[in-house]
């Protein structure tokens, strides 16, 4: 048994799973001699033993403790400071060379987490002798350590801005969002079971779909994705879908647009970055994140995007050669060129061939294909298309004729009122799906 100081203790945390609704939510987490036991809001209970315990630390903080089945269905995770004694003692030494290992990259952040000041040093330093190029440098080394928190705030500035620029370039109505969970949700489904492999796990992506024509998908700071009907038109496979997600969620996780912020901003704001005060840089997101949100990552930003991509899929247990295979489709789609996955990215053969570098360096495994209906999804946005259709034609025929929205049906009329009440979007859009 373990000792009383944690027998009764309960740790704030949460659970990834498939059998929970979303995929994760919050738990308080209970330790006995035998595994952790996490219990959710509504009384639901999982359980994860030692001998099946596998030890990972990350999260935004770099202090998060993720504890994972052999095959990643469950994993628990907690941030307390006392988490990791806590099931030191209580797994009676069972974890004890995990724990090691963990405790070692916790320390070894711990140290790099005082980069922060020493770059603020160097800025200064580097003010004096290398003048605005060392404080941009500066900023870019201490933006790590800002909260995630201040990505949330980005993407939340950015998120209209970022719908206009849309309309501006393909000259549609940005209004375009398709409020239908039987399309966003299946693509939700398919980003949060990605995320559990992905660098920060507990980031919370938003998945969005816009009935535009332009075959991209677009991650603002944060975790806010746009995925373009084009793209789901353009690919061949649910695969290849996931792939350009998986990009784009990286370009997230890797927090590469605070990373380009920091690039482009003044030297004032810099200087805030690096000394921890983002007020500023959360005022500036809205003008900066105008078109680099969309855009702007560099050729650097683009390939370690592609890598950690490929990465997660590899350990979600989807064959990456379908990244390869997106991208080499790439150059045959009828793209408008700033609006396409690869415009403004580094060469589509450069980046092929360092993908390919990277899946001969992973350890051999056995992939499967996912389990989405690609066909399902295009229908779904298809027979909404046709109940929007119905709608439009039906307010522009009462505003044709204001008259008839006034005037009672007059004897004998029944037959036009069934005629009316098939013309409804429901009955159109079931006639429609059975055809």
């Amino acid at each position: 048994m373990f000792e009383d100081e944690f027998l009764d203790e309960e740790f704030v945390g949460g659970v990834f799973s498939k059998e929970i609704d979303g995929g994760r939510a919050g738990a308080s987490i209970r330790l006995d001699d035998r595994g952790l036991i996490a219990r959710l809001s509504d009384g639901e209970q999982f359980y994860l033993g030692y001998n099946e315990c596998n030890l990972e630390i990350g999260g935004a903080s770099g202090r998060m403790i993720f504890c994972r089945n052999a095959d990643r269905s469950l994993t628990m995770f907690c941030e307390d400071k006392r988490f990791a004694a806590a099931l030191e003692r209580s797994s009676a030494g069972e974890l004890m060379e995990q724990l090691e290992g963990i405790n070692a990259i916790g320390r070894k952040r711990k140290i790099v987490g005082h980069a922060g000041f020493w770059a603020f040093l160097i800025a200064c330093a580097a003010l004096l002798i290398g003048g605005w190029f060392g404080i941009k440098w500066g900023a870019r080394e201490a933006i790590v350590h800002v909260p995630f928190e201040v990505d949330e705030q980005l993407g939340d500035a950015a998120y209209e801005q970022a719908l206009e620029e849309v309309a501006q370039m393909t000259g549609e109505d940005e209004g375009t969002l398709i409020d239908d969970d039987a399309v966003r949700l299946p693509l939700q489904q398919l980003v949060d079971d990605l995320s559990e492999h992905s660098l920060m796990p507990e980031v919370k992506f938003h998945v969005l779909v816009c009935d535009t024509d332009i075959p991209n998908a677009v991650a603002l700071p944060g975790g806010r994705m746009i995925v373009f009907r084009g793209l789901i038109d353009l690919v061949e496979t649910p695969e290849e879908l996931l792939a350009v997600l998986a990009h784009e969620m990286a370009h997230v996780t890797l927090r590469h647009h605070l990373k380009s912020i920091a690039g482009s901003i003044g030297l004032i704001a810099a200087i805030e970055i690096i000394v921890g005060d983002v007020g500023g840089l959360v005022a500036l997101a809205t003008e900066v994140l105008r078109a680099a949100a969309l855009m702007d990552n560099s050729r650097e930003h683009e390939h370690e995007a592609d890598l950690e991509g490929v990465r997660m899929m590899h350990e979600a247990g989807i064959d990456p050669a379908h990244a390869i295979r997106m991208l080499e489709s790439l150059p045959h789609a009828h793209v408008p060129d700033a609006l396409a996955w690869h415009s403004s990215h580094p060469d589509i053969e450069e980046r092929v061939e360092a993908i390919r570098e990277l899946v001969a360096e992973l350890p051999a495994r056995e992939y499967s294909p996912i389990d989405f209906d690609l066909d399902a999804l295009r229908a779904a946005i298809k027979n909404r298309k046709v109940a929007d259709d119905v709608d439009e034609e039906a307010e522009n025929a009462r505003q044709d004729n204001p008259k008839a929205n006034n005037e009672k049906p007059a004897d004998g009329k029944e037959k036009e009122e069934g005629n009316v009440e098939q013309a409804r979007p429901e009955n159109v859009l079931q006639e429609a799906a059975t055809k």
